[in-house]
């Protein structure tokens, strides 16, 4: 529990600095500018790719298929909209990498290793337990 309240803690100072940095940058008006714009980005995102997943499962539950690269993606997907909700330029950066056709393999690969090595461990608990 101590390393989550440490990467929480150092996650927040990075995310600080790299707008403070950002905000010098560009001014403090085009920061806020593009923390709304990829908030917006992420829900827009995140409605419209959620509702094409949600419909995709239903799809291949009815017809008694595997939806497993659509579970997959869905997943990945739901992931990089949350980042671009954060605000913060480190997180809107993985949101957008995460989110693009062409680098989405990469967090797919990511999901799909921890998966395996979770399941190969027969582990119950994805995340962290108590």
């Amino acid at each position: 529990m101590i390393v989550a309240y440490a990467i929480l803690t150092v996650g927040t100072a990075v995310e600080i600095l790299s707008l403070t940095w950002l905000g010098t940058q560009i001014s403090v008006l085009n920061t806020i500018s593009f923390t709304m714009f990829t908030l917006l980005l992420g829900v827009i995102n995140g409605r419209s790719y959620g509702e094409e997943w949600y419909e995709k499962i239903r799809w291949h539950l009815k017809s008694g298929t595997e939806p497993t690269e659509d579970v997959l993606n869905g997943t990945v997907m739901n992931v990089g909209s949350k980042l671009l909700l954060t605000p913060g330029l480190v997180t809107d950066i993985l949101g957008f990498l995460i989110i693009l056709p062409q680098t989405r393999f990469i967090s797919k690969n990511i999901a799909l290793n921890l998966f395996r090595k979770k399941m190969s461990r027969r582990e119950q608990w994805f995340f962290f337990k108590d």
